[in-house]
C-alpha cells in the first residue's frame, strides 16, 4: 500500500479541488485490485499503518496524457545534420524527417523510446499514444518500443506508421506489424497480466497510402479490434492529393474502407471539411491536436477545431510537456480570435484519458470510475504536484492557474499502475543511464542521417 497524506485531489472534468485528505494505492503487485486507488479518507495512516508515504501536501490529480506523439524524434533536438531549406510542409518530410526515421536501426530505437519516456515522467504524463516511423527498422519494432516504456514505466497505446513511400514490401511490413503486435498485447492479457501498452493500427497519412495499402490496414483494424492512427489533412496537399487521385476527402476515403471507428485516431485535421468532421464525431473517432508542431511546420489553423466532438491534445513529437501544450493551444486558439477559453481547453487535456480509456477499459470491472480521476478504484496513474500558488486554487480557476501559473517544474512525485516512478522529484529508474545512452545514439543518428 502506497500513501499520499495531506494532499488536495485535484479533478479537471469536472473541475474541482477538494480539502486536504489522504489517498491511499494498491501497488501494482496487490492482487485483483493492483494498481488502483484503494481509500480516500482522514488519517488513514491508522488503517495502513505499514503504507509507504509518498508524499504530503501539494495537489494530487490523474496523470496528464499525450494524444499523438513521435518517439522516434526525441533525439532530433538541436539536430546538427545539414538539412537543405524548405519551402513547404512536403519538402520538410523529405529534407528531414524521413531522412531521420530511414537512419533508426534498434539500437537508435530503443534509447529515443527511454529518452521520451523519461522526458514524459517529468513532466507529469503518465500516458503516450506513439506513431512510429522507421523503414529500416519494422520488424519487431513495436516490441522493442514497449520494452521501453516498461522499463521506465509509462502506459501508452503504439503503432508502426505503414507507407508505401518506401514501397509495397515496406508498406505491407508495416501492416503485418502492427498485427503482430496486437496479437502480443493479446497474448499477454490472455496469459493475466495488465500490460503497460496498448496497440493501434498506424498509418502514415493519406497521400502516402495507396487504397490496396488502406485495403490492408481496415482488414488489421477488424480483425485486431483496434482503431487507425493516421496523420489527416496536416497540409493542404494531403486533402487535394485524396480528392485528385481517389475522389474522397481524406476521412471520406477512411470510411469507405472500413476503418474509422470509435478507437480511431486523426493526428492534424488542419484541413478537413465540416462534412468530415461530422463523419468523425457520428463515428466517435478523436481528432489529436497539435498545436506547436502545427505552428512549427506553419501548415495553418484548424478553424473548424470546436466542432470536433472528441478532440485531445498532442505533441506530434515535439516532446510530451502538456501543460506546455496546453498553453499554446489556448494562446494560438484565442489568437486565430476562436471562440474556446482556457476552460475549454482544460476539457480537451482532460479527454485524453477517454483515448486511454477505450484501449484499457478491459483490464478494469465493469463501471470502475475510469482514467483521469481521482476516485476509489480508479486506476492510480497520479501525479502529486507542488505548487503553492499567489492566489485561490479552486474548480472554478484551474483553466487559469494552469494557462498562467503551473508547469511541469511542478511535478514532484508520479505513480502509473500503483507503481512509483519518480519520488520527490528523484526518478526511480536509470534516468541517467538512459540520457548518456541516448546521446551516444542520437550521435549515431545524426551520422546516419548525413549518410542518406
Amino acid at each position: 500500500m502506497i500513501l499520499f497524506r495531506n494532499v488536495k485531489i485535484m479533478e479537471l472534468e469536472p473541475p474541482a479541488v477538494s480539502e486536504p485528505t489522504d489517498v491511499a494505492v494498491f501497488e501494482h503487485e496487490e492482487g485483483d485490485r493492483g494498481g488502483t486507488v484503494a481509500a480516500i479518507g482522514q488519517k488513514l495512516q491508522t488503517q495502513y499503518p505499514k503504507a509507504k508515504v509518498a508524499g504530503e501536501g501539494g495537489y494530487l490529480s490523474a496523470g496528464l496524457v499525450c494524444g499523438h506523439t513521435h518517439l522516434y524524434s526525441a533525439l532530433a533536438r538541436g539536430m546538427l545534420v545539414d538539412i537543405a531549406p524548405s519551402k513547404d510542409f512536403a519538402q520538410m518530410l523529405n529534407h528531414l524527417w524521413w531522412r531521420l526515421d530511414r537512419a533508426i536501426d534498434p539500437a537508435i530505437l530503443r534509447a529515443s523510446a527511454l529518452a521520451g519516456c523519461s522526458d514524459a515522467l517529468k513532466a507529469g504524463v503518465t500516458s503516450l499514444v506513439d506513431h512510429h516511423a522507421g523503414p529500416e527498422c519494422i520488424d519487431g519494432s513495436l516490441s522493442v518500443i514497449r520494452d521501453a516504456y516498461e522499463a521506465v514505466g509509462v502506459r501508452g497505446i503504439l503503432c508502426y506508421e505503414t507507407t508505401d513511400r518506401n514501397g509495397m514490401d515496406g508498406a505491407r511490413a508495416g501492416v503485418a506489424e502492427n498485427v503482430r503486435f496486437a496479437k502480443e498485447i493479446d497474448e499477454l492479457r490472455a496469459s493475466g497480466e495488465k500490460p503497460l501498452t496498448e496497440a493501434a493500427i498506424g498509418a502514415h497519412a493519406s497521400f502516402t497510402v495507396s487504397d490496396e495499402t488502406l485495403g490492408a490496414l481496415a482488414e488489421a483494424v477488424h480483425t485486431t479490434g483496434r482503431g487507425l492512427h493516421i496523420h489527416l489533412a496536416e497540409d493542404k496537399f494531403d486533402a487535394v492529393d485524396a480528392r485528385h487521385r481517389f475522389g474522397k476527402d481524406p476521412v471520406e476515403r477512411i470510411e469507405a474502407a472500413g476503418a474509422l471507428n470509435d478507437h480511431s485516431i486523426i493526428g492534424h485535421g488542419l484541413w478537413l471539411s465540416p462534412s468530415e468532421v461530422e463523419l468523425m464525431n457520428a463515428r466517435g473517432a478523436f481528432l489529436a491536436h497539435n498545436a506547436r508542431s502545427n505552428m512549427n511546420n506553419a501548415v495553418g489553423y484548424n478553424n473548424l477545431l470546436p466542432t470536433f466532438a472528441n478532440v485531445v491534445l498532442g505533441t506530434d513529437g515535439m516532446g510530451a510537456d502538456m501543460l506546455e501544450e496546453f498553453k499554446f493551444a489556448a494562446f494560438r486558439h484565442r489568437e486565430s480570435q476562436g471562440p474556446w477559453w482556457p476552460g475549454d481547453f482544460l476539457k480537451v487535456l482532460y479527454r485524453g484519458n477517454a483515448l486511454i480509456g477505450r484501449y484499457f477499459d478491459r483490464d478494469y470491472a465493469p463501471g470502475y470510475p475510469g482514467f483521469g480521476t481521482v476516485k476509489v478504484g480508479a486506476p492510480a496513474d497520479l501525479v502529486l504536484w507542488d505548487y503553492d500558488p499567489p492566489t485561490p486554487l479552486t474548480g472554478d480557476n484551474i483553466a487559469g492557474h494552469f494557462a498562467f501559473g503551473m508547469s511541469s517544474r511542478s511535478v514532484r512525485t508520479v505513480m502509473v499502475a500503483g507503481a512509483l516512478r519518480i519520488l520527490d522529484r528523484r526518478p526511480l529508474y536509470d534516468d541517467s543511464g538512459i540520457q548518456t545512452e541516448a546521446r551516444e545514439q542520437a550521435s549515431r543518428l545524426w551520422k546516419r542521417m548525413e549518410e542518406r
